[in-house]
């Protein structure tokens, strides 16, 4: 029996119940909406400020490594670690419950090619030597029987969660999903991802919700390669990645997650590299960039509806990541993004490979999705590497953002001062 047919009890959260209503007021708005809100397996608990769905979905541990005696670093407890924590914080009585769904292959392929499809969806019947040979095809990708089968369920997880905060049923959402997505190329699966679900969720909000302009924040430490190259040349969507670069020497070693690639046509602009040039960056470098580059474009941009593809392997503890970032930090990016948009904002699951410091840090976000404020920091003190970063950016994308013209440039203790254009830029 394929596990992916296998029936799995999983305790619900909140879920939505069409016989009975409630009437929540929408936070910035004077108007009322009627809502429909059950409780199950929990004593009801009054909302804070917002209204947060969650995806969890525990058939997608199944994805799992075959041949690995050690548990690799995208390990399927992650998701359940994340859940664990949200429940021992008093959390999940709090969120809405949206169940996760098979994407279809036309959702699917609005961001990747019919050849791609089959190509994953032919390993839920392969052998195991079969899967062994499909997997060294791959770079950085381990396969299963039912590893198409999560990869569809977290797709369309993705896509419900971006719909109900669409449709206002719900302010804004946490997707704890998993295999992640954005490193899925539309021809390739690469990265441990298979398809990608942040792009996936974002094609189908503007093919069938007709949404204008989508911001996509990708804080994982890595460049989403995969979400660049899906829209890179489309002007509805803005695509702001921070992540380690280092010449292209880090993965995924390409000289496209260099901030030089702003986009093409139409979307030139609309493709922002934050790109690191060290290890050991820290909450000083990612909210000085939040707060030089991110949000100054995102408030000219003012998207829709924001999207995050939120690794947490950019936090202290990740091995692989190799950075310092606090849940501290991660909870004042959260509580940044969700001024945009009329509070519609999702965070979309990626890496973290230190299952205690990514589950802390997925609570300081859920904690700040549901209204409450961001722990408090001390001020900030960017390093050197975080301003050369940060002005290097700055001359590019000032030709595309009136934001980060030179007036709006504050120069910085530790960069060299000049007085000139030419020199500011």
């Amino acid at each position: 029996m394929n596990t992916a047919e296998m029936d799995i009890d999983i305790e619900p959260f909140v879920t939505i119940d069409p016989n009975v209503k409630r009437t929540v007021m929408r936070p910035g708005s004077h108007s009322q909406t009627t809502t429909t809100i059950t409780f199950e397996n929990s004593k009801p608990q009054p909302f804070k400020q917002n209204r947060t769905g969650f995806v969890h979905d525990e058939r997608l541990r199944f994805h799992a490594d075959l041949i690995q005696s050690d548990f690799h670093p995208e390990d399927p407890r992650r998701i359940t670690s994340v859940a664990k924590v949200l429940e021992q914080y008093k959390c999940t009585e709090q969120l809405v419950k949206i169940p996760a769904r098979i994407a279809t292959k036309e959702e699917i392929c609005l961001v990747h090619s019919d050849k791609h499809w089959c190509e994953v969806e032919k390993t839920a019947v392969m052998k195991f030597d079969q899967i062994i040979e499909a997997m060294d095809k791959y770079d950085s990708i381990y396969l299963n029987n039912d590893s198409a089968f999560c990869a569809r369920l977290a797709c369309g997880g993705v896509i419900e969660l971006c719909k109900v905060v669409m449709q206002g049923t719900v302010t804004n959402g946490f997707a704890n999903v998993r295999p992640p997505g954005h490193h899925a190329e539309p021809e390739e699966a690469m990265g441990f991802c298979l398809f990608n679900n942040v792009a996936v969720a974002a094609q189908c909000l503007k093919k069938h919700y007709k949404v204008d302009k989508i911001l996509i924040v990708d804080w994982d430490v890595h460049h989403g390669n995969g979400t660049q190259k899906a829209f890179y040349d489309d002007p509805d969507v803005v695509y702001c990645s921070i992540h380690r670069y280092e010449n292209g020497d880090f993965y995924p070693g390409s000289e496209q997650a260099n901030y030089t690639h702003t986009g093409s046509g139409a979307a030139k602009g609309r493709n922002i590299n934050i790109p690191w040039s060290r290890a050991g960056m820290d909450d000083n470098d990612y909210i000085y960039v939040f707060d030089k580059i991110v949000m100054p474009i995102a408030d000219e941009f003012a998207p829709d509806i924001v999207i995050v593809s939120a690794g947490f392997d950019a936090a202290a503890g990740d091995s692989i990541g190799e950075n310092y970032v606090t849940p501290k930090a991660f909870g004042h990016m959260t509580h940044r993004l969700k001024t945009l948009a009329n509070g519609k904002l999702v965070l979309v699951l990626e890496g973290g490979y230190n299952i205690d410091s990514m589950s802390l840090c997925a609570l300081s976000c859920v904690r700040v999705l549901l209204g409450e404020a961001p722990e408090s920091l001390p001020p900030m003190k960017p390093s050197k590497d975080c301003i050369e970063t940060v002005h290097n950016v700055i001359h590019v994308q000032s030709r595309y953002w009136n934001s980060l013209a030179p007036k709006y440039f504050e120069i910085s203790d530790g960069m060299k001062r000049s007085y000139t254009v030419a020199g500011v830029l």
